[in-house]
């Protein structure tokens, strides 16, 4: 009897656990972005973000590139946060980087936030993903941490973009 006990309290636990770790991935998609600055929509709604210059990534023909200006996104809580640097796709939101002092209460915070990540041994970092979002945290350097929020729903636009474009081509033999 104490055997079937202990199995029901573990299965139990294990359920509980399973569910509050689904609930904490709705708060990433929930949050959508880093404090104000929301995934997939338009950059230009921020005011504490300046236009810096085009650039050519691997996946996207042009990415537009924007800094935080003088006094915004100076802090989260009481952990200095040193570069916020925002990709924009076709004037949309697409990735959010944020360079932090190494302070172990951030990787804590975002586990309060969003529950256990997982571990890339082939990007050597943690991270956490949702249908809509990927979160990435690890090192930038010896003394600063790094988050990357990624959209999803920007990188299936530029997918059906790319798709359009080959169509065009296609069809203008």
């Amino acid at each position: 009897m104490q055997k079937i006990t202990y199995l029901l309290f573990g299965l139990i636990l294990c359920l509980f656990t399973h569910v509050s770790r689904a609930q904490t991935t709705e708060e990433l998609d929930k949050r959508n972005g880093f404090k104000d600055i929301k995934l997939a929509t338009e950059v230009h709604l921020y005011e504490g973000l300046e236009y810096q210059e085009e650039i050519e990534d691997k996946l996207f023909k042009q990415l537009a590139v924007y800094q935080k200006k003088k006094g915004y996104y100076e802090s989260i809580g009481s952990i200095k946060v040193h570069e916020v640097e925002v990709l924009a796709y076709n004037g949309e939101v697409y990735k959010i980087k944020v360079i932090t002092d190494k302070n172990p209460k951030l990787y804590s915070g975002l586990k309060k936030a969003f529950g256990e990540p997982t571990f890339s041994p082939r990007g050597d970092n943690y991270y956490w993903a949702t249908d809509n979002i990927n979160l990435t945290f690890g090192t930038n350097s010896k003394t600063r941490l790094e988050l990357i929020y990624t959209s999803h729903v920007i990188k299936s636009r530029l997918k059906k973009d790319k798709e359009e474009e080959i169509e065009d081509i296609s069809e203008d033999f």
